[in-house]
């Protein structure tokens, strides 16, 4: 082959992968582009849909804290007529429900009385209104002796379970918690698991 044969196929293989190369960054930078237009559509749907939910503070009832002779406050039907018209200020921590001094996590002891339709209840758990009442009648034990409490309240209850940080808790035991002073011992608390008597620890 001569020379100029060898010349000219070098030239025609050099502008074939010139070409080849250049097809490729075209369908690269293509689907790059599509990419792209997809993650912003993507990304404008997303603000869209979150534009359009109802934070969840603002429309979450608040969980009951009792008072210590276990009146529970009277559930006013006709203020849902009109869709969630909630007032749970109390329940937000940037209000500054939970002390700006609070720690940011506690060392808990917890009288549990579980009941029916409660998370982790046991099948034999009491009806709500029977551990409301067995939780009301520990309260003032618990407040003079808060392990003797614990060992007359449910599977579950313990004088340490340790430090707890925020975010675990939901977020209305959460706020009745972090509010305690180190040794103070909460009402009753409703929570997703039963009532709780709280003692903060430290």
């Amino acid at each position: 082959m001569s020379n100029s044969s060898q010349h000219t196929i070098s030239i025609l293989l050099g502008a074939l992968v010139i070409g080849v190369a250049a097809w490729i960054a075209a369908s690269g930078i293509t689907t790059r582009a599509t990419r792209a237009e997809r993650t912003d559509q993507a990304a404008a749907s997303a603000a869209a849909a979150a534009s359009s939910i109802t934070p969840a503070a603002s429309v979450l009832p608040a969980l009951p804290v009792l008072s210590a002779a276990g009146a529970m406050p009277a559930f006013d039907a006709s203020a849902n007529d009109a869709g969630p018209s909630l007032d749970l200020d109390p329940l937000t921590f940037d209000a500054g429900v939970i002390p700006a001094g609070a720690p940011r996590s506690v060392r808990l002891g917890v009288v549990l009385i579980q009941f029916a339709g409660a998370e982790g209840a046991s099948s034999a758990a009491r009806a709500k209104a029977d551990a409301l009442a067995h939780a009301q009648s520990l309260l003032d034990e618990a407040r003079t002796d808060f392990k003797k409490a614990v060992h007359e309240g449910d599977t579950g209850s313990s004088d340490d379970i340790g430090r707890v940080p925020r975010g675990v808790l939901d977020p209305r035991t959460e706020v009745a918690v972090f509010r305690l002073s180190s040794g103070e011992v909460s009402d009753v608390l409703e929570t997703p698991r039963g009532y709780w008597i709280v003692k903060r620890l430290e």
